[in-house]
């Protein structure tokens, strides 16, 4: 008799269990459309460069009511200033973005990683690794800035090149620490080095190659190159002049190794 009362019960509660299955909502797919800050030239005043996103690049997303990021992938853009990202919109009414993926914000620390070992391509370098952060209360107009700048060097020559070291002989990649409110940059240990891997990139004496170089902001007085051909043969460019890098701003180095 008992089983017989007990079933009856069960059936009637599992349609309220479907129910309330059916009743949680999916996650939700967005596309989120990404500006880059212009920097400035100080070369060129009044005129701007812009840092473009490349094939691969990652963001990370966070809402005000979600306590994990959602990763956003490059949807179209590359190449470009703007771009659009694809992924699942965190909860919240507002929402703070970092580049790359990994970085994080929490609004007034803003915490990332300057590459060590980048590559060179040409005609165009990926500034994917350069780190940049914003907040937002609509995913379908962001704005990133870097409190990193960027140096700008030319390379003029008759050789293939390997690979392109800046030595700063002080800490200039790795993790780094950034307080948005008081404007304070600090690097977490990290290497005194950004190695540049420029195989296949030839120099030629009518026509400067850029490289660039994503770095602390700070006055820079003893900074030295080291470039590497593809024979092996070292050149050491000691740089005699303090060089300024600012948050977003290009600031600029050029050398003609055939007059060294």
């Amino acid at each position: 008799m008992k089983m017989k009362r007990i079933i009856p019960v069960i059936l009637l509660l599992l349609p309220l269990v479907s129910c309330h299955k059916q009743d949680v909502p999916e996650p939700e797919n967005v596309i989120a459309f990404v500006s880059i800050r212009p920097f400035e030239t100080k070369a060129q005043i009044g005129t701007n460069t812009l840092p473009a996103w490349s094939e691969g690049d990652k963001i990370s997303v966070v809402g005000d009511d979600a306590d994990n990021p959602s990763e956003f992938n490059l949807r179209s853009g590359a190449g470009y200033s703007v771009a659009s990202f694809e992924g699942v919109k965190p909860e919240g009414e507002s929402w703070i973005v970092c580049c790359p993926s990994d970085a994080r914000c929490d609004g007034e620390t803003f915490r990332a990683s300057i590459s060590t070992v980048v590559k060179h391509a040409v005609p165009d370098q990926s500034l994917g690794t350069l780190p940049m952060w914003g907040q937002t209360k609509d995913l379908s107009s962001v704005r990133l800035e870097s409190p990193c700048g960027i140096l700008k060097l030319e390379l003029k020559g008759s050789t293939k090149l390997k690979s392109v070291t800046l030595d700063a002989g002080r800490p200039i990649s790795g993790e780094f620490l950034y307080n948005i409110t008081a404007n304070l940059f600090a690097m977490i240990g990290g290497a005194n080095i950004i190695k540049m891997d420029a195989s296949g990139t030839e120099l030629i004496p009518s026509r400067a190659v850029p490289f660039y170089f994503v770095l602390p902001p700070g006055e820079y007085d003893e900074l030295v190159l080291n470039i590497t051909d593809s024979s092996d043969d070292m050149t050491y460019i000691p740089v005699d002049d303090t060089v300024v890098i600012k948050s977003g701003v290009f600031s600029s180095l050029s050398f003609d190794l055939n007059a060294i």
